[in-house]
């Protein structure tokens, strides 16, 4: 216990709640804005809100975005950029009565924050609660305020670059805190913050968003901060779409919709001799060198980085969009782990054979046609020496499997076999209607995310239970061939 982290968090918290509890500024760069105002911070958007008349603020009010605007506060000064701002709502010209003034704006700034100088940061996330617990076989840490938080921090290491990843509890709130442990620009940090948010979203479940704290400091511990800023994001959202879910007590209920989910439902149960219910998997939480290696894989690759958070927001989607959605997203992940490797897919025979016996005899055969057009023969011959002895696309999506000891079932191999398909233009079958697919295009959807998601965590290095969301979500044929509600990888 006595070497347990402890992180200074006072002088963060006062920097985020002077800007949470903020009102009554003082306002320069439009007119007439009066001095009882109140900031509201809100997902997607912040406010800043008054009362005035139209007569005296006659000008703001014609300007479709504002300059920039100064807020006075009592213990600092703030400013939101120039053409970021703009009144929201209906306002009535030329009334004397007083209304109600809403300027909307998505970013908040302190003044005392430079530009491209490289600090200490601590980026700020508002959450639901202790949202890695049991998911993530996280460490203790202590802080200032005489708190112990336990199962809580997570070391991330990223290219030999540490970050500290945890949460705390103020304002009647949860945060997500990531911070870095040396000095870098802003760019940087949040090239590496949104790594580690999108690895976490992907093992939770969660798209995380709503606004950030961005605090900087030029000393490791924060104990002195140079400045914050509040950044408005999309709203945070959960994903339908679970991987990894170590508490069964939550999947109960879905397995309950059908009579025909009763098998998996008996594979979960256990009951205590006291009769309490307890279905804690600890095979489906991630170990901290694992998700270290998920961010890491995040880290190096903007294409990974892009793959896994489609896997976050492509549960998000309408139903037909996540077939080709998610086919995209194999065929990258797939791309990324085979260039990560310097490796390719096999060819359709050894190509010592092709050079040597097939090739020769093709380009013979080709140049015995008569009258085919020059540029034909160059072309068709380019293809029969460079490519013709490659594997179809299908195939390289199936060549990973292996490596990872995960056998691909009938029902897999034609999720993935679709690809030529999706990609040549063909989203769904055009003899029926959308509405007759739509069972089998959400079974297509869930087999083609279970299986990007495999291949994210086994080159992460995970070993465990992974969640079938076939049978979570009464997918009758699933069930049907008693597939496990547990998939071991």
């Amino acid at each position: 216990m006595k070497d347990m982290k402890q992180f200074i968090l006072k002088p963060t918290i006062e920097a985020i709640l002077a800007i949470l509890h903020m009102e009554n500024c003082k306002v320069n760069g439009i007119e007439g804005v009066p001095n009882i105002n109140k900031l509201s911070i809100n997902p997607n958007h912040f406010d800043l809100e008054f009362n005035a008349t139209t007569q005296a603020i006659p000008q703001s009010v014609n300007i479709e975005y504002l300059p920039e605007i100064i807020l006075e506060a009592v213990n600092s000064v703030y400013k939101i950029p120039q053409n970021t701002a703009y009144f929201e709502g209906n306002i009535i010209i030329g009334s004397k009565n007083e209304q109600h003034f809403d300027i909307r704006f998505n970013k908040l700034t302190q003044v005392t924050l430079v530009e491209e100088k490289q600090y200490f940061w601590r980026f700020i996330y508002p959450i639901n609660g202790h949202e890695w617990f049991m998911k993530i076989k996280a460490l203790p840490y202590t802080d200032d305020l005489g708190k112990h938080h336990f199962s809580n921090l997570i070391t991330v290491e990223l290219e030999g670059h540490s970050m500290n990843l945890y949460s705390s509890n103020f304002n009647n709130c949860h945060w997500m805190i990531i911070e870095s442990t040396e000095s870098i620009t802003y760019d940087e940090m949040d090239h590496r913050v949104m790594s580690i948010i999108v690895a976490l979203g992907f093992v939770i479940g969660k798209r995380y968003g709503d606004y950030c704290f961005h605090v900087a400091s030029n000393e490791i511990s924060f104990s002195k901060l140079e400045g914050i800023e509040v950044l408005s994001l999309q709203k945070a959202q959960y994903c339908p779409f679970k991987i990894l879910q170590p508490n069964s007590n939550l999947i109960v209920e879905y397995l309950q919709q059908y009579d025909y989910q009763e098998y998996a439902l008996k594979e979960i149960q256990c009951t205590l001799g006291d009769g309490t219910r307890w279905y804690y998997e600890e095979d489906s939480s991630v170990t901290i060198d694992a998700f270290n290696r998920l961010a890491q894989l995040c880290y190096k690759t903007n294409d990974m980085l892009i793959a896994a958070n489609m896997l976050i927001d492509g549960s998000l989607m309408n139903i037909e969009y996540q077939k080709p959605f998610f086919h995209v997203t194999l065929e990258t992940i797939t791309s990324a782990l085979l260039k990560g490797d310097n490796l390719t897919s096999p060819p359709i025979i050894p190509q010592e054979i092709y050079i040597q016996e097939v090739a020769p005899v093709l380009i013979k055969a080709l140049q015995n046609i008569q009258n085919l057009p020059q540029d034909a023969l160059s072309i068709f011959s380019q293809r029969i020496e460079h490519n013709l002895n490659s594997a179809p696309n299908a195939n390289k999506l199936e060549f990973c499997f292996p490596k990872y000891g995960y056998e691909l079932s009938k029902n897999d191999k034609e999720a993935i076999n679709k690809r030529n398909s999706t990609f040549h233009g063909h989203l769904t079958n055009e003899k029926k209607s959308l509405r007759e697919q739509r069972n089998e295009l959400f079974a297509m959807g869930l087999r083609l995310h279970k299986l990007c998601s495999i291949l994210l965590l086994k080159d992460a290095g995970f070993t465990g239970k992974i969640l079938n969301n076939e049978v979570l979500f009464g997918i009758k044929e699933a069930c049907n061939r008693k597939e496990p509600i547990f998939i071991t990888i």
